[in-house]
């Protein structure tokens, strides 16, 4: 696995000049608890307080609650990566871009695995404090995860299809 983890860090070789060691150097750490279950990453580089602003309800929040929301991502999904595409940081703040790939082999919101390969993108940002990661906002396209699994098949999965069958409804009225 830490082989995967270089490969999915590449981006942050090429790193703005915004970007401190000390940004890169927490980048790195935090894609290690989740590339590879690392509690020693998670404890250096999650600060007690860290707040995940887009954990489940009910999610501890530091380090252990980081860890939680990793091990049921890659509970959910085995061969799950997170391949960091852009990465941008100013301040006190960093943000990546990533794909997220996966086998949907477990229960995720529910919902009973399907075995479905999954591809989605992520928006991650995170703000920093002390040389530790301190809040995590994220906007991930679940929309198309829920797709690819098959639990959403709107009759209208194009949004031209749905324009053109506005038109026809309006015609016939």
């Amino acid at each position: 696995m830490p082989d995967e983890v270089e490969k999915m860090l590449a981006p942050l070789a090429e790193a703005p000049p915004t970007a401190t060691e000390e940004i890169i150097e927490i980048a790195i750490g935090i894609a290690r608890v989740f590339g590879e279950l690392d509690e020693e990453a998670a404890q250096r580089y999650i600060a007690p307080d860290f707040v995940d602003h887009e954990a489940s309800p009910g999610v501890a929040g530091g380090p252990e609650g980081y860890l939680t929301t990793a091990r049921y991502m890659r509970n959910a999904f085995s061969e799950a990566t997170w391949q960091v595409d852009d990465f941008i940081s100013e301040g006190d703040k960093f943000a990546c871009r990533v794909t997220f790939s996966g086998k949907h082999t477990g229960d995720f919101l529910g919902l009973a695995p399907t075995g479905a390969q999954v591809k989605v993108q992520h928006l991650h940002f995170y703000r920093v404090a002390d040389g530790k990661a301190v809040e995590h906002w994220g906007a991930r396209d679940e929309l198309t995860l829920l797709r690819q699994i098959g639990q959403f098949t709107p009759e209208y999965a194009n949004p031209a299809d749905a324009g053109a069958a506005i038109d026809r409804q309006e015609v016939s009225s």
